[in-house]
């Protein structure tokens, strides 16, 4: 429980910082808009009024996150800037253009918001005019959805080099070689060749003559003269 506060409160820290907020928002705008989307055409299909409420619900509300997103990037745009324009200069020219980029296109979620905002006050399945707010709702959040992902896309370019459509600085993958080719396969030495002396052959030695031992004669003999 101790570990479950401290993370809490460092994540309630993290939030006061804005280079993670608008990390945190990001995905608001495609994820967000995108179960919202989902949600009200299955309600529906299901012919069910609350459920159709509660996604345009969503879609409103993930739709107003623009504001503290765009706040949050701007914000942060500053100190990334900075980090980036003497080590990698194009880093922080493309995510200045995608900022500019998103505040030129801030009106699709504002546009969004009110359609959505306003089939609920008709009600998506009361008259015409609900019905038509509800399937703007669904088109302009389509649209924000494949707008909110290509610019996560080019931030992703920005700073991601390794993708396989960025200009990185290795042209190719490279790919593990096999252990057997790059180990270099252990081949015994070559015996010195033979020199002059190693030619000759020697003779062979001729084996030593082993002679029984003579026995000792004995002393005395027979009969002397007397």
């Amino acid at each position: 429980m101790k570990e479950f506060l401290d993370h809490f409160e460092k994540l309630l820290g993290a939030f006061k910082d804005p280079e993670y907020l608008f990390l945190v928002l990001e995905p608001v705008l495609f994820y967000g808009i995108g179960i919202g989307v989902i949600g009200l055409i299955a309600a529906w299909f299901l012919k069910n009024e609350r459920l159709q409420l509660a996604s345009l619900i969503v879609i409103a509300v993930s739709a107003l996150a623009i504001f503290p997103y765009l706040g949050a990037r701007e914000s942060a745009q500053k100190r990334i800037v900075k980090v980036y324009e003497i080590e990698s200069p194009a880093r922080a020219k493309a995510f200045s253009t995608n900022t500019a980029d998103r505040i030129d296109h801030k009106w699709i979620y504002l546009a969004l918001a009110g359609v959505a905002g306003a089939a609920i006050l008709v009600g998506p399945r009361r008259n015409r005019l609900g019905l038509g707010l509800a399937i703007g709702a669904v088109v302009l959040g389509l649209h924000g959805v494949n707008y909110s992902l290509w610019m996560h896309y080019q931030d992703s370019l920005a700073f991601h080099p390794n993708l396989k459509t960025n200009d990185a600085p290795v042209k190719e993958k490279l790919r593990a070689k096999p252990i057997e080719s790059t180990v270099e396969k252990s081949t015994p030495a070559p015996k010195p060749a033979p020199t002059a002396a190693d030619d000759r052959i020697p003779a062979p030695t001729p084996p030593r003559e082993i002679r029984p031992l003579a026995r000792p004669i004995a002393s005395g003999g027979s009969g002397g003269q007397g």
